[in-house]
């Protein structure tokens, strides 16, 4: 008989009293299948689920939810391109992209527009393609917003070095110093303009667009179109701002653009780091592909990593989730993750437009390694509040003595949020240290972890393409799991209309003069800002 999302909630809540408070530190001592139970490996990434305090019995049943959820059926329908996001009419084929998925039509399609892109970075790369003054071109500007701008800018700052040919600046803010700093130091003569939006109507990327070609205009005598380059499904708009048709490169509908990394909109990172390191990037991502569509609810990498989030945010009612890659390249980790997975799954109603009777999605946050450890990981080992994170760490390259610190950290951190420090251990330390009766007694509180808190740590060879490929699929792949146990749509993002829209109104209304209709509080700022500017 299927279980239902009711029924499953009610089965593990029955399930966590018969386990009666136990955590994963009784589990992995009593449960003697369990590390191969909650360990996967994928794409050439291990995975170790099992310090989450999920009993076995507890996995069953939600993998049992995720098999009669059918869970199977819509992964495999999305990827033949069937309709995914339910509330636009589209498919969500970001597969098809990196020629993963079942969607031939779309990958052939993809393949045409990744290969010119290819040819062209390739022509920036070896000073084939120049500017209008014969010269090579040094450096890329590159303009977008959002998923425009967060993926490439990513895997360009994980993935470039400093003897890439071509030096990559990205914009994506409208803080007038946000641009002047962009192009500090820049040549117009040796710099590309690079525009990535499907519309060509996001506020931002427009207002950007027009001041980065003033600049190209001010030091250039004419022939700036050789300066312009455009990612767009509006080619009409890009053709306007004097775009020929060879530097505009297709972007479908049936693409989110925070899915869109790995087509044109990275024109500007393979022009930094190579067709063969982008290549390796969309080979990882297709492994993880394969792992996804070819796997077992109970041993697939992504659901496994949905389901359990799906638990702590359901049956613990858990709000966030940290993300903490021991890597420097990948100090933009979080950043991306964050819009990929709360603009995807910061939803109130589900897939028919009634209000769910619970929270979806978790806040994602994170940061980087070592750093993060002496930022919030006090909040983790000692907070009331209950906060699962993901551990990604590379177990070679670089130094030897700073690999291993790095790792020792790594693992460590895994193991104290797990084992946690109890009274009589704190007692023991203070004492063997000569301290005072009276000051262990003061002291002891202030230093006790309660441990039993959960991570899944990530575990790959290298951080290279391939890996790097293989960690965002997995990430995307497990995003769309939690939008199927969630019963949401994971692919719109209506939420982030609503204040551009009043933005465009505010502005019309400072440009005119004219007063609008607004509440108290906001016509009140809006006249101490308007006296500021006006002393």
């Amino acid at each position: 008989m299927p279980m239902t999302r009711e029924q499953a909630i009610e089965a593990l809540r029955k399930q966590s009293d018969g386990d009666a408070g136990h955590d994963a530190r009784y589990f992995l001592e009593h449960e003697k299948t369990r590390h191969g139970r909650f360990s996967v490996e994928a794409g050439g990434l291990f995975f170790d689920f099992s310090k989450h305090p999920i009993s076995i019995p507890s996995l069953d049943i939600l993998c049992k939810l995720a098999t009669d959820l059918g869970l199977q059926a819509r992964i495999d329908a999305m990827a033949r391109g069937d309709i995914a996001n339910v509330t636009e009419n589209r498919a969500a084929q970001h597969m098809a992209l990196r020629g993963g998925g079942k969607d031939d039509a779309r990958k052939a399609q993809a393949n045409r527009e990744l290969s010119r892109a290819l040819a062209f970075s390739d022509d920036l790369r070896s000073g084939t393609y120049t500017s209008s003054t014969g010269e090579a071109f040094t450096h890329i500007l590159h303009i977008g917003i959002g998923g425009s701008d967060l993926g490439p800018r990513l895997v360009h700052d994980a993935l470039s070095s400093g003897h890439a040919p071509i030096d990559v600046r990205f914009l994506s803010s409208i803080d007038p110093d946000a641009f002047e700093r962009a192009v500090f130091g820049l040549d117009p003569a040796t710099t590309l303009v690079f525009v990535v939006s499907k519309s060509f109507g996001t506020p931002e990327t427009s207002l950007n667009t027009k001041t980065s070609i003033a600049w190209l205009e001010a030091g250039l005598d004419g022939g700036i179109g050789r300066h312009l380059s455009a990612a767009t499904a509006n080619g009409a708009a890009a053709r306007a701002l004097g775009i020929s048709d060879d530097r505009i490169f297709e972007m479908g509908d049936w693409v989110g653009g925070r899915y869109s990394l790995w087509s044109s909109v990275s024109l500007s990172v393979m022009a930094a780091i190579g067709r063969e390191a982008f290549n390796r990037l969309l080979r990882g991502a297709r492994q993880m592909d394969e792992h996804f569509l070819q796997s077992r609810m109970d041993t697939n990498a992504p659901v496994l990593s949905a389901l359990i989030i799906w638990w702590y945010r359901t049956i613990c009612g858990c709000q966030s989730w940290a993300t903490v890659p021991y890597s420097s390249h990948l100090g933009l980790f979080a950043n991306w993750l964050k819009q990929l997975s709360m603009e995807s799954l910061g939803k109130s109603v589900d897939l028919d437009g009634g209000l769910l009777g619970a929270p979806a999605g978790p806040v994602v946050w994170g940061g980087e390694g070592p750093d993060a450890q002496h930022a919030f990981f006090q909040l983790l080992h000692q907070g009331k509040d209950v906060i699962p994170v993901d551990l990604i760490a590379f177990a070679k390259g670089g130094d030897g003595e700073h690999r291993r610190a790095l790792l020792a950290n790594a693992v460590a951190q895994a193991e104290a949020l797990l084992s946690g420090r109890d009274a009589d251990s704190v007692r023991g330390d203070l004492e063997a240290k000569g301290v005072a009766q009276d000051d262990i007694a003061r002291m002891s509180p202030h230093m006790v972890m309660p441990g039993g808190r959960g991570s899944t740590f990530i575990l790959a060879e290298t951080m290279d393409a391939a890996a790097l490929g293989a960690l965002l699929a997995f990430y995307e792949h497990q995003t769309f799991a939690l939008s199927l146990l969630f019963g949401i749509n994971a692919f719109d993002q209506f939420g982030v209309e609503l204040g551009k829209n009043l933005a465009r109104t505010l502005e019309s209304e400072w440009t005119s003069g004219a007063g609008g209709q607004h509440d108290a509080s906001t016509n009140a700022l809006i006249a101490r800002i308007q006296s500021i500017g006006d002393q």
